[in-house]
């Protein structure tokens, strides 16, 4: 949570992680969690940013267009559809 509160005072360059991976929820309450710039200064950093859970189709498009790195859903299925539509080379996931 500390790289969350990095990021939104914009002293994220000064945050060392020292994990692989962070693995937010998409909001909390009214508040958005993970967007476009919060998923480059976690790439800047080399980590993979996993938003859960996910189960709206729109939301998974959503979150795969700003290329997030894992995407937990309580229906598969919905986001395999998703994924199979794609072509893999349009995808910023698939090069992941």
């Amino acid at each position: 949570m500390a790289f969350i509160f990095f990021h939104w005072l914009r002293l994220d360059s000064a945050y060392h992680p020292t994990s692989q991976a962070f693995q937010f929820p998409a909001r909390l309450g009214k508040i958005d969690l993970i967007d476009q710039r919060f998923i480059a200064r976690a790439h800047a950093h080399n980590v993979q940013v996993h938003v859960w859970t996910i189960n709206d189709p729109d939301a998974m498009q959503h979150f795969l267009d700003l290329g997030v790195d894992g995407l937990i859903t309580d229906y598969p299925d919905h986001l395999l559809r998703i994924l199979n539509r794609q072509p893999a080379e349009e995808a910023s996931w698939a090069t992941q």
